[in-house]
């Protein structure tokens, strides 16, 4: 789509290059009677775009009156700015006709106004269409004769492909015969051998002997099966070390353990607890508990414990840290907790830290890190994840991108597709203003506002010269923009109203205040208000408990 995009404006950009002479060959420069002038409406979204320029460039170019309309159903062209990097171009016709054009926008801000000049010019002419139609009328022509060529070559080569696998099947089907037939052979000699001997089967380098598969040890290989190191045992008991080549039972020893490959049941290790490779089971220590493959099951180290293997599906669990691979489960470490990715839960009194992407849930005492995450992420200190889809609830939420939630004293993000909450919410696709009202009270205040997507908060103080008062205020609510200009904020906002300028002890009033507000942006700096709604003392006060409100502000930036 990039590719057929970019054809269209290189083919707009030569159309608009050419010779003023050629220009002057086309209908509409040899007519007499002057075009009617061209409405146009700009969408901006609080970016900041040189729209007189643009009208200025588009009555050049197209030698017609350009007028400028914040009406969108009456102009013929439409430009929407869907972002500071991308802009989409519509026109209609005069036939009624509906044509579009999308282009990406490079950072010169005098550039992007230049290049949606050339696209729009470029639609009102039309003049890409006929070039575009040429080109595909020559290619459709092309494409159908090299399309004939390929299907006679396709059915020769399918035809050499259907005798080249007869011939390879049956190669495969008589190799694979002699190796079922060697397979059998060796199988019965191996079987005729451990028979005839008497003794063990050795496989993948592990005895298996029923008789052998017991052992009480001291320190390995000081114990009842002196080799356990390269057998599978069913039990291992050791008073200081005891190490097995695989285990499929129970392991125990207050000291330290070791199973150089697979683990089948429980492993206890109260220092020390170690398992070579799949362990399907429990893994536990008091100590350090450490396991190099796959983990089925629950690997459970008091003081830390390692997952150092790719998969794992289960539970990690520390009293200090842990470590675990791509985990599907459960992770929790009282100081911190750190997965390559998780899918379920992590939970640290410190820190969680997801070196790829997580899913679910993550808690935290401090904070969250995590290259990605769905889910919720709550924590005491700060969240910090480059992309977040989901709920996102701390203090500070630091996120690149977010989808969903963010709930907070301090809130930031690149783009919000959803709501931020906090005292502080700052977004680059929102705004960080200082605002200033009066109300039919007779107060003045003076607040911060933040507006972060489709929601607005506002934290600020104001006082009552006549009536010797102070009041401090906070406020919640939605933010809608009705046009390019016209928002509005429905919202419930809290004061608590001291009624001398001794700002000692609890307020005399704690009031809500219901309130719709209507706001009109003027350029890319200034907000007027107008808010009307009722105001509810919900303790003190002497007069009526609810009485209409109606304020008026301004708001900067």
């Amino acid at each position: 789509m990039k590719a057929v995009r970019g054809a269209i404006f290189l083919t707009a950009a030569l159309v608009l290059s050419a010779p003023d002479a050629a220009r002057a060959q086309s209908p509409s420069a040899t007519s007499d009677v002057p075009a009617p002038s061209l409405k146009l409406w700009l969408d901006a979204r609080g970016a900041s775009f040189d729209v007189e320029k643009l009208r200025a460039s588009l009555a050049k170019e197209l030698k017609r009156d350009v007028e400028l309309t914040s009406d969108a159903g009456a102009a013929s062209v439409r430009v929407r700015l869907e972002s500071e990097q991308r802009a989409d171009v519509r026109y209609t016709t005069p036939s009624g006709e509906e044509l579009s054009r999308s282009v990406d926008l490079p950072p010169d801000r005098e550039r992007s106004v230049q290049v949606v000049s050339w696209l729009t010019v470029n639609l009102v002419r039309d003049e890409a269409s006929e070039l575009l139609s040429e080109l595909r009328a020559r290619r459709r022509s092309e494409a159908e004769a090299r399309a004939a060529q390929e299907q006679a070559a396709a059915d020769r080569a399918a035809a050499d492909k259907a005798a080249a696998d007869k011939v390879a099947a049956d190669q495969a089907a008589a190799a694979k015969a002699a190796a079922d037939a060697a397979a059998k052979k060796s199988a019965e000699q191996a079987k005729t051998a451990e028979n005839g001997a008497g003794g063990p089967k050795e496989e993948e380098g592990i005895l298996r002997d029923p008789k052998k598969a017991f052992d009480v040890a001291l320190a390995t290989p000081i114990s009842l099966v002196r080799d356990s190191a390269k057998r599978e045992l069913h039990v291992q008991a050791a008073l200081w070390y005891g190490e097995s080549g695989a285990l499929r039972g129970i392991g125990v020893s207050p000291i330290a353990l070791r199973v150089r490959k697979d683990l089948e049941g429980v492993l206890v290790g109260t220092a020390v607890a170690l398992v070579g490779r799949t362990a399907r089971g429990f893994v536990v220590s008091a100590g350090y508990a450490q396991l190099d493959g796959v983990l089925e099951g629950v690997l459970v180290g008091a003081g830390a414990a390692v997952h150092r293997g790719k998969l794992g599906r289960g539970m990690v669990v520390a009293a200090g840290g842990v470590v675990a691979g791509e985990l599907t489960g459960i992770v929790v470490g009282g100081g911190f907790a750190s997965a390559r990715t998780l899918h379920g839960v992590g939970v640290a009194g410190g820190i969680t830290l997801t070196r790829g992407r997580s899913e679910g849930l993550l808690v935290a005492g401090g904070a969250n890190f995590s290259s990605d995450h769905r889910g919720v992420e709550v924590a005491g200190g700060v969240n910090i994840a480059r992309d977040l889809e989901g709920i996102a609830l701390a203090p500070v939420n630091l996120h690149r991108r977010v989808k969903g939630l963010q709930l907070g004293i301090v809130n930031v993000a690149e783009e919000v597709d959803g709501l931020a909450l906090g005292v502080i919410s700052y977004a680059k696709n929102g705004r960080l203003q200082p605002t200033s009202w009066t109300s039919t009270e007779g107060s003045v205040h003076v607040a911060v506002k933040s507006i972060a997507g489709s929601a607005f908060t506002q934290l600020g103080a104001g006082i009552d010269v006549k009536a010797n008062s102070f009041t401090y205020d906070g406020g919640v609510g939605a933010h809608f923009r009705l046009t390019e200009s016209l928002f509005f904020e429905p919202g419930v906002h809290y004061s608590g109203k001291h009624r001398t300028r001794d700002l000692s002890g609890a307020p005399d009033e704690h009031r809500l205040h219901y309130l719709a507000q209507f706001g009109y942006r003027v350029g890319n700096k200034v907000d007027f208000l107008g808010a009307a709604g009722v105001r509810n003392v919900i303790s003190g006060g002497t007069g009526a408990s609810i009485v209409p409100e109606l304020r008026a502000g301004i708001a900067f930036f």
